[in-house]
Formats: structure tokens, sequence, C-alpha cells
């Protein structure tokens, strides 16, 4: 039960705020606490000579450079730095337990409990929208006021997640995975609502992260179980070069719509103060009797200052949550405006390789790499888990994406997600070099 127990908490990252921990101490992490002693009580009864894969060692040589970052970084970010510190400490040890409790049965239920648990969250969220929308503001959605480029304004739903983004990236997972489960055994009345409603939360987010739904179910489609027809190689290719394509021109549009936004000049206050776009417009036009603006949004200057921290830091990087404070510099310097107070990095790629140097960038590598070999593998296995792994294939198509314009390192879904997988290969591919996974009577 305490596997059910977590992916039910899961989605709730905002619910009390803390001295020093701020909001890093959450209901996820209590239960966690309990999942790690039947981890530990499992491991003492059934000991496992566990072969060190290249996921594991991975996982190790993140941690190992949040460490080497923190203590080797010109300018640390104290507080903050060991805060993220333990953090990455926290979510390597999320993986290790994820490894240790997974059994058969329970990776066989992983996507319908995480699906559920989804559209919970996805129900509050739209609870908070539809009361935003009547002016009642709740912690479930933003106000009804929230300023979003091309579209006006209107509420973002968030439910109890650390903002519309997470929800969404929370809701992109689960779709594809939760579509995997019912294929596999079959599609039930509930389940159709369920789906619906993970995709109108998704909806309701208003996030750019829906767009990686398209490229994640594409690659999933293309990647499906195979027909017995003698043409199927044919129209498999032909899956497969759309579903590349498909992808391709959806990071492309996140990578020029998170840059630039075209706003009508009136608004460029609004959306300053929101904190979507910042500095002087980099060109004005009149269209239809209204002057616009071409203005830089917000990640264009914290991706700026994630270059420069990489050129001024390397190879050691300003350490982990350390590009706030680098910002601060460049803001005394003047090459970074003032009214920009959101000052994260906004890209896993960027990011990374800013506050965790080179060990950081070769160990983000490093688990990309181990996480395609495990989805390739399970591709190639048995017909059984086909559409699992090709939600596998989706999902992580979705997160190479998202990553683009949002740092997911610090997503405890996501972390989850790849011990999944790996257990998963492990189950599968004992011939892998892994250890297939113990299986301890507490976590279920």
């Amino acid at each position: 039960m305490l596997w059910i127990a977590y992916l039910v908490v899961l989605p709730f990252h905002r619910v009390w705020r803390l001295p020093w921990l701020e909001w890093k101490l959450q209901p996820p992490e209590m239960v966690f606490l309990a999942l790690a002693v039947a981890a530990v009580v499992a491991w003492w009864q059934r000991p496992s000579a566990w072969h060190v894969t290249l996921a594991d060692f991975a996982v190790a040589a993140w941690l190992g450079a949040t460490v080497i970052s923190l203590s080797l970084s010109a300018e640390p970010s104290g507080r903050d730095g060991v805060i993220e510190t333990l953090v990455t400490a926290y979510l390597a040890a999320l993986y290790v337990v994820i490894r240790i409790t997974a059994t058969p049965r329970l990776l066989d239920d992983f996507s319908q409990w995480f699906g559920y648990a989804a559209a919970t969250a996805a129900a509050l969220g739209m609870a908070g929208t539809i009361a935003a929308w009547m002016s009642v503001p709740t912690q479930l959605a933003t106000l009804a006021g929230t300023p979003i480029p091309y579209l006006g304004h209107a509420p973002r739903a968030q439910a109890f997640t650390a903002g519309p983004q997470m929800l969404a990236s929370i809701l992109l997972l689960a779709v594809p995975l939760f579509v995997a489960g019912r294929a596999t055994r079959g599609w039930r009345r509930r389940d159709v609502a369920c789906l619906v409603l993970l995709v109108v939360g998704l909806v309701a987010t208003v996030s750019k992260t829906a767009m990686c739904l398209v490229a994640a179910l594409a690659v999933m489609w293309a990647c499906g179980p195979r027909a017995g027809d003698p043409s199927h190689a044919r129209r498999r290719r032909l899956r497969v070069v759309t579903a590349t394509l498909l992808s391709l021109g959806i990071a492309a549009v996140m990578v020029v719509g998170s840059q630039v936004v075209v706003t009508p000049l009136g608004s460029v206050a609004t959306m300053s103060a929101a904190q979507l776009v910042g500095g002087q417009p980099l060109a004005t036009f009149q269209w239809r009797d209204e002057s616009w603006a071409v203005m830089p949004t917000t990640y264009a200057f914290n991706w700026r200052a994630s270059l420069q921290a990489v050129s001024r830091a390397w190879p050691a990087g300003v350490g982990p949550a350390g590009q706030p404070a680098f910002t601060e510099t460049l803001q005394r310097e003047g090459t970074f405006p003032w009214s920009i107070w959101l000052t994260t990095p906004h890209s896993t790629y960027l990011g990374t390789a800013a506050e965790r140097g080179a060990a950081g960038l070769a160990a983000l590598m490093l688990m990309l790499v181990a996480a395609g070999l495990a989805i390739r593998r399970l591709l190639a296995g048995p017909i059984r888990l086909r559409w699992e792994a090709a939600a596998y294939a989706g999902a992580a198509t979705g997160f190479l994406i998202e990553a683009i314009t949002t740092d997911l390192l610090n997503c405890r879904h996501y972390w989850l997600l790849l011990a999944i997988v790996v257990a998963r290969d492990a189950a599968s591919n004992p011939t892998a070099g892994e250890t297939p996974a113990t299986a301890p009577i507490d976590a279920e």
C-alpha cells in the first residue's frame, strides 16, 4: 500500500511551508520515509547482488556532480545550494527505493494508479479554475486576471502542485502511461472518463507543456505493437518519420516561442509585472490601428544568463541553485533587467551546464542514454509490454522537449519514471546486467 500512498500524494507539492526548508518537505516526502523503511527491510530480508548498471551509475554520477559543483563553485549559493544538494540526494534515494521495492505486480499497476492520482490533481485544478472564473481565489488555480500571451487573461489550473507548469508536466506523463495501461488491459467507462479528465486538466493549465503531449502520443503510436500484415514495415516507417518530424517541429516552436512574444504595446507593462517579458522591445509595428511590440521573454534573459554562467564558471559551474545569485551579479553589471526577479535557469540543459558544470552535463547525458537504452530493450522485448514500452518512449520524448524550457530534474515524477523503466527492464531483460527487483512484503 505504500506505493499507492506515495502515488496518491505525489501531486501535493504546496500543502504547508516550513522554516528554512520552505516548500521542500511535503506529503510525498512523509510517505517516502515509510517506503524507504520498507525498502531497507526488503533488502535485509532478501539481500540482492545488485549489479551496477548504466542507469544506476548515472544517478550516482548526478549526485556526485551536484556535490562537486557545490564544493568547487567560485560563488557558492549558501543555504539554497545546500538545500538543492539535499533535494538531489533525496531524489537519488527515491530512485533507489523504487528500484528495490518494485515487483511485477506493482509495475503492472503503476500506470493505473499514477493516472488516478494525476486525474485527482486535474480535478482539483479544474475546480480551482471554475472558482477563479467566479472571482473566488483559491490555491488550486491562478487568478482570472492572469495574463497569457496571445490568449489575453485566464486562470491557470495548478491544484496543490508547485504551479501550472508542474501540474501540466504530471499530466503530460500520466496520459501516455494511462493509455498504454488500458490498451493492454482493456477499456472501461470510468477509464475513458479518467482520460478525458487528464486531457481537459492539461488544457486547463494553459501551459506550453501541453504541446508536448502531441509529440508523446505520436511517438507512442509509432512505437506501438507491430501489425502482422506484409505492409506493416512501410507503414511503420511512415509512422516513425511522421512522429520524428512532428516532435522536431514542436521542439522548434518551443524554442522560438519561449524567446519572443508578440503583444500589444499597451500590454507590455502588465506582462512584465507577470514575469512573462522583460527589457525593451526588439521591434514595434502597427497592425489594425494598434501598436504592437516584439518582446524578449524572461526565458530569453535567463537562457542568456545561463550561457554567461557557463562562460565564466566552466567547468565547475556556479553551484546547485546558484544561477539566481549569479544573475544578481549580472544585474549589478547592468546586463540583466532588474524588473525580472524570476531568475531560475528555465532549461534543463542550460541550467545543468550553468550550475553543475561539465560533471553535471556528463551525468545528465549519461542518464538520458541509460534511459534510452532501457526503453529500446523493452521495445524489443515481450509483446505483452509493447504498449507500456511505447508509452515510455513517448514520455521520454515529452521530457526531452519539455526540458528545453523547464528545469525538470527536481521533478519527483520523472525520477519515479526512470526507476520504473529501469526496474521493468531489469525484470524483462535479466541478461542486460540488471538484478531483478526484490519482492518486499511491506511495500505492497
